[in-house]
This record gives C-alpha cells, structure tokens and sequence, in this order.
C-alpha cells in the first residue's frame, strides 16, 4: 500500500493583485451608495468601475466613505435582493450616490489572478491545476478529504512592501471566488483564531505582490502542511522550509502554555520525580484506589486509601528491626502501632 503524503504546488504571483487589512485594502470592493443621517442602513446605488462590486460584499467586511462613515466600520449584515448593508454603526450624513469603500478584516486574504504552478506534475503526481484543489467553504468541497492551504512571507503591516526574511504564515485556503480557467483563480485565504500555526501575527499580514514572487499551495493533516525542496517548488529554499518553523513554534508553545501543561484524563504512568505547586485533589470512583507502591516490589503496597476513605498503611514483617522513631512517624507490625512524639 502507497504511503500517504501530502500534495502541493507553488502559486505564481507575478500577475496577481494581493488584497488584505494592509495591502490595497481600499482598492478591493468600490461602490456607490445611499446615506441617512443616523441609520444603520445603507443602499447600494451602483458598482465602480475597475474595481470589484457588490456580488463580493459579505458580512464582517469594513465600510468607509468620507463625510458618511469617516472610520471604517463592520458590516453586520448584506441583503444582495435590496442591495441594503448594515453597519455596527450609524451614518454621520445624509448624501446620495457617494463613493463608497469596502475593505477585508484581519485575516482575511484575497488574491486576485493567482497562477497555478506544479514542477513535474502528472496523473500520479497531483495536483495538476485549480480543478484538483478545492477550498473548504466550497460548495463542492468533500469533507472526507483534506483541506488545503498556502504559505507566504509576511510583513509588517506598516511596510506590507518589505517582506521579511525567515517570517511566514500559514493561511486556510477556504474559497475559489472564481476559476478563470484552470491555471488561474481569484482565491479567498483565512487564518485561524484557534490553530496556533495557522494564526497570523498581530501587526502582520502576507506581504504584497511586489515583494513576494511566489507562494506554497499544500494539502493540510491537523497543522501540518508539507516540507519541499527548492527544486520542487516555484520560489526558494525558504519557503519550502517554512511550514516547519511554524508547526515547531507553536506545538513547543503549546506544550509550555499553562493549560497544556497536564490537560489530561484517564491513566497515566509517570516515571522519576513529580513536584506539584498549590492545592492538589485525588477524585476517587467507585472500586478505584489511591496507591503509593515500592518500586522494587509493585505489587506491595506502602499507603493505600480505598474507594471507602479507610487508610491502609503497609504492615511490617514481624521480627524485623524496628526504625528509630521520630516525632510524627507511625509505624504498624501484625500486633501492635507505635506513634513517635515529645514527652512522657
């Protein structure tokens, strides 16, 4: 039986148009619309030309027009029949047809005419363009399978022009906005609020077209997307390296976090010395035990609380040397219990 392995590509960027919070956030969605001083409500009157238009317009997007909503503000709502959008806030004016701005969330990523690339793709060796990838909000998607992702160079938000050497992100490919044929697609990326290695960076976002030539495009198993070889992918070393210094970073995170540090159930076998700071419980369950065993002898037990609450404390052989007492010890053989403590 094959192994299983993980299929990727490389996505050429050199006709490509990145639209993210930083990069040509105000030059995504143009519209022109209608405004009540005080309403929530505003109506679309017209798309603009050059730029995408109403049929892009989601929930969760950012709304700006000067002298209406001079600070952008979240779409709560996209009624597509009335061509009405609702805002987490009010207009400031009234004003009618007015060029209106529509731009992505954070982590949200938008990549317009990205070009597909495969080096020596074949029927056994997919994917072989956009028809064999799928994102994981499509219609089309089959949960069965799995999901796929890109890696890119980030920046920093307030130079998205100058991408940075060694920092990169890991983005859920989540939709195809549309196929213009089957080397090229306008793609929808996300980044997760709860994979740490599919997070982006506060401050960051993927660096712009300009300054990146290419991205990784790569199945995804849990947060692992695939390692490759300059050679097999269309950019360089870097970047066929970079889902593994994120999964690294975060897994080792993940493990020194506080809530990781023992978030288990159920049996568990710890070999050498275990130090527990603060208030510690034992919950017992019926016909379950607290044991403390000898090493040397597993099966002889020291100190035994049962599932009753009764104190169990190992019986000494009769004839063997008793210990020297000390204040607070306690000590039993088959006829008699010896208490240590000050006094007569």
């Amino acid at each position: 039986m094959a192994l299983p392995k993980l299929e990727f590509a490389s996505i050429n960027l050199s006709t490509a148009t990145i639209y993210s919070t930083a990069s040509n956030n105000e030059d995504f969605i143009r519209v022109r619309a209608t405004y009540a001083s005080g309403q929530s409500n505003i109506t679309v009157t017209d798309d603009v030309a050059g730029y995408f238009g109403e049929d892009e317009i989601k929930p969760g997007y950012f709304l700006r027009s000067v002298g209406e909503v001079s600070t952008p503000l979240e779409i709560t709502n996209w009624n597509s029949v009335t061509k009405v959008i609702t805002i987490d806030g009010v207009a400031e004016s009234n004003n009618s047809n007015q060029l209106t701005r529509i731009s992505l969330p954070r982590g949200k990523i938008f990549i317009e005419s990205a070009s597909f690339q495969k080096i020596g793709g074949s029927t056994i060796n997919p994917p072989n363009s956009f028809n064999d990838v799928t994102g994981s909000l499509d219609a089309d998607y089959n949960p069965a399978e799995l999901k796929w992702g890109i890696i890119g160079q980030l920046a920093s938000t307030s130079s998205i022009n100058n991408a940075l050497a060694g920092l990169y992100a890991q983005y859920e490919l989540t939709n195809f906005d549309s196929r213009i044929d089957s080397q090229t697609a306008n793609i929808f990326l996300t980044a997760s609020d709860t994979i740490p290695a599919f997070k982006e960076p506060v401050g960051y976002s993927l660096a712009r077209q300009d300054s990146i030539s290419s991205l990784l495009l790569s199945e995804i198993s849990g947060s692992f997307m695939t390692l490759a070889g300059s050679d097999d992918i269309s950019g360089n070393q870097s970047l066929g390296l970079a889902s593994y210094q994120n999964v690294v970073a975060s897994t080792i995170a993940l493990f020194l976090s506080e809530s990781a540090v023992f978030p288990y159930t159920g049996s568990a076998q710890i070999t050498g010395s275990l130090s527990v700071t603060g208030s510690s419980i034992v919950s017992l369950d019926t016909n379950e035990n607290f044991l403390i065993n000898n090493t040397t002898a597993v099966t002889q037990s020291l100190f035994k609380i049962d599932s009753e609450g009764i104190a169990i404390f190992r019986v000494q052989p009769d004839g063997a040397t008793p210990p020297t007492p000390e204040v607070g010890h306690v000590y039993f053989t088959t006829e008699s219990v010896f208490f240590g403590f000050d006094g007569e």
